[in-house]
């Protein structure tokens, strides 16, 4: 839907009747008058909106996400859901559209008490024409039926064996995965009318669908590939005109296009343009480009966009060899990009309450420093408004199709499904100049290859290797593609090498996170990996009950907001608990006997494997690393996780360190050898950068280190070296000065167990702890 065409948001309070499935007998239910002689439930119900949190507004249902509330909602699968509106509109020449941003997910929908349409995905917009809309009041009614019992009519083949614990059901709908419960996610399945709705006229004569990009970018010239789809009623069109311009900064093009057919391609070529550049690297320019449609010098509609010009590319190979011969490495108008960055994951339990969160956790994204973020395969698509600030911030983007841990149906009926989402939801997002990538899916190779029963290939997945390819190819062809993260190639899967691809998600044992299996990754683009921290306490005390707080052993509340779906023990991710605790051992060397030290404990350590994972990857910059996205930013629902932001938005400790150690010009110490820390610079700017600084011994009280340094553009490059005693728990402050400001690093030395006193004692002195440790803790 053209933004410049005339429309009517149909969001608000509309009526909502709920009933059992169990319940229904063979009537069907099309008009307000038969579902109010129903006798089903009726309340007022929210779009944008999920049925629960009406029905939690209405005292119906206490809050899921307190205590084990989440368990109630298996009660609610089986429910139907109608949506009543009525709306006065008055009819003209132009045709009318009902445009749905978001159903979930199946539904029948009625205007006037007659079939207009149908969905079945909730993860993608709907349009239908308004057939048998009336001058003044008429009467939209959607039915949406439970996903729950819809799901038992799709028969998948044995080959499709490997999903997740709880979601078996989520392989054959479209739909978020995650609300069929994930490590990260309760199982609430929902519905509603997730998204807006509008009422909308399109012009007889009007620019259907346009898409720009980059094809050529440079300091001395830049070209945009401008696609152009037209909808025009006249036989013949020498008449027709578009006039194509585009501005940023002092820089500017128009040009003028015949028309020859209603659909078609030019260029524009911009001389000396100011190009697109990620966070850190320069600055994110964007051209406001307008394309108007004319017909002699009558304007008849305008399509406005922002674009920058932006090469891309990566630079990759099927495996690291055993010579450590290999290459994972995006570059950026020919220059490289080292990938600081977090995963993105679903903003609420609750999708439709995404749009009021979304601004606050923008914020967070561009504060940590992040020049990349990934959109994980589990969770929905996000909005524009998600887009436009990467857009504007210079954050790159990467983008999964919503697949994860699963081998999906190969079957004509899901392809299909599949094919049509892909295609509605890259015409939606190939205009955003910040979406660097399309990958086919979260984990589903590696699930095969290495999950799955019986060692399967994932090559032989016709979704990610034939279909998805052909839906780029045909509507973003200028976009990046990769079947899978981590991807498994057929060299790959051949030589057993599936654990030695470029591209990894890096989860170990979860133990000690200095450990072997992390010390000594040989991946070059970590796009997954984190560490347990636990909420604070006074989120703790908004989500559990009273006498669930402390303590966490044989606690379901604990489980369940871990997020383990029943109260058995060894149920799945009840483990995720102990782990955090012997995290905490792993450590400090102790078992916190309360809340207040457990968090406090949990969160530094959270904080020191979050900041060496990234410290690990930044040092071995071009060598051995190219980029590394932390799991994750913030929680979308109150539980005990890797994030950094808890689900009411409170920072863990782990945030500002990761801000800190993300710097685009950050000083880190190296890890001992011989007695010695090595301090090293990284500079990911193009240019080169003169630092002043200062190494200080918080423990000791004594600065150990000071001078100053150029360091090149792009590059980690060591400045010197002190003396160390690892048998000692030493906390290091440092500092460093790049045109009057001030930046500050830490670095915590010495063999695990480390002395938890003099952690706590470090961070305190520098102001690192924030209000919450002080007032909380114990110890």
């Amino acid at each position: 839907m053209n933004s410049n065409w005339n429309s009517v948001c149909l969001d608000g309070d509309w009526e909502l009747f709920i009933e059992e499935n169990r319940n229904l007998n063979s009537e069907s239910y099309s008009t307000l008058d038969e579902l109010k002689n129903s006798g089903f439930l009726n309340i007022r119900g929210t779009v944008p909106g999920n049925f629960e949190l009406d029905m939690q507004r209405e005292g119906l249902l206490p809050d899921l996400f307190y205590s084990d509330n989440s368990l109630m909602a298996r009660k609610l699968e089986n429910h139907h859901l109608w949506y009543v509106l009525n709306f006065d509109t008055t009819v003209t020449d132009e045709k009318q559209y009902l445009y749905f941003e978001g159903i979930d997910t199946f539904s029948e929908i009625y205007l006037n008490g007659q079939l207009i349409g149908e969905t079945d995905n909730m993860l993608i917009p709907y349009e239908f024409e308004a057939k048998g809309i009336k001058n003044g009041r008429n009467e939209l009614l959607v039915h949406i039926l439970p996903v729950f019992l819809n799901s038992r009519k799709n028969v998948f083949e044995a080959g499709v064996t490997y999903h997740q614990p709880y979601n078996s059901d989520s392989v054959t709908v479209r739909k978020a995965p995650h609300m069929f419960g994930w490590d990260i996610m309760p199982r609430i399945l929902s519905g509603g009318i997730w998204r807006s709705v509008y009422l909308f006229q399109k012009p007889e004569t009007c620019i259907e669908d346009i898409y720009v990009t980059t094809i050529k970018a440079n300091e001395s010239i830049g070209t945009f590939h401008i696609y152009y789809r037209l909808n025009i009623e006249d036989d013949f069109i020498e008449d027709y005109r578009l006039l194509i311009s585009g501005n940023c900064k002092d820089s500017s093009f128009s040009m003028e296009k015949p028309l020859w057919h209603t659909e078609g391609r030019t260029f524009a070529h911009v001389q000396n343009p100011e190009l697109w550049w990620p966070k850190g690297m320069g600055d994110p320019n964007l051209y406001d480009i307008k394309i108007q449609l004319l017909k002699g010098d009558k304007i008849l509609d305008i399509y406005t966009l922002k674009s920058g010009l932006r090469m891309v590319e990566l630079e990759t190979t099927d495996v690291i060899e055993e010579n450590g011969e290999g290459e994972f490495l995006f570059k950026v108008n020919g220059e490289k990009m080292f990938v600081k960055g977090t995963n993105w994951v679903p903003l609420d339990a609750f999708h439709s309450r995404d749009k009021e969160r979304l601004p606050e956790t923008l914020q967070l994204l561009d504060e940590s420093n992040c020049n990349m973020v990934r959109c994980w395969g589990g969770n929905v698509y996000e909005q524009d408004e998600f887009f436009r600030f990467c857009d504007e911030k210079g954050i790159a983007v990467w983008q999964d199709f919503a697949m994860a841990c699963s081998f999906y149906p190969q079957d004509e009926d899901f392809r299909k499904k599949l094919k049509y989402e892909a295609e509605q939801i890259v015409k939606r997002l190939r205009n955003f100049t910040s979406l660097f990538i399309w990958v086919g899916d979260n984990e589903c190779d590696i699930a095969i290859a290495g999950w799955h029963p019986v060692r399967q290939n994932p090559n032989l997945n016709r979704l990610t290797r034939e279909l998805l390819p052909h839906v780029i190819q045909d509507f973003d062809p200028f976009r990046l593609y990769m079947p899978s993260s981590p991807y498994i190639s057929q060299k790959a899967f051949e030589r057993k090498m599936e654990r030695r691809v470029p591209e990894y998600h890096l989860w170990g044992p979860r133990a000690y996170y200095k450990a072997e299996f992390y010390s000594k990754a040989v991946c070059r683009f970590a796009s997954e990996t984190g560490y347990h921290g636990s909420p604070h306490v006074e989120s703790i005390k908004k989500f559990l009950a009273p006498d669930k707080i402390w303590p966490w052993q044989d606690n379901s509340d604990w489980h369940i907001h871990a997020t383990s779906m029943e109260k058995r023990k060894g149920a799945a991710y009840a483990n995720r608990i102990p782990v955090m605790d012997n995290q905490i051992f792993s450590l400090f060397g102790f078992h916190p006997d309360n809340i207040n030290d457990f968090v406090l404990a949990s969160q530094l350590t959270q904080a020191e494997a979050d900041k060496y994972f990234v410290e690990r990857f930044r040092l071995g910059k071009w060598e051995n690393n190219t980029g590394i996205l932390m799991w994750n930013l913030k929680d979308g629902w109150p539980q005990f996780s890797d994030a950094v932001v808890d689900y009411y938005g409170k920072k863990k400790l782990a945030f500002d360190v990761l801000k800190r150690c993300q710097e685009y010009v950050c000083l880190m110490f190296r890890e001992p050898d011989n007695g010695k820390l090595t301090l090293a610079c990284a500079n990911d700017t193009l240019k080169s950068v003169n630092i002043k600084y200062r190494v200080l011994d918080i423990t000791n009280d004594v600065e150990v280190m000071s001078g100053e340094a150029e360091i090149e553009k792009n590059i980690t490059s060591d400045i010197g070296s002190i003396a160390c005693d690892t048998s000692e728990t030493v906390f290091y402050l440092i500092e460093w000065e790049i045109e009057g400001k001030i930046y500050r690093n830490h670095y915590l030395c010495g063999e695990a167990p480390v002395s938890l006193k003099t952690c706590i004692d470090g961070y305190s002195k520098c102001g690192f702890l924030n209000d919450f440790a002080i007032s909380e803790r114990k110890v």
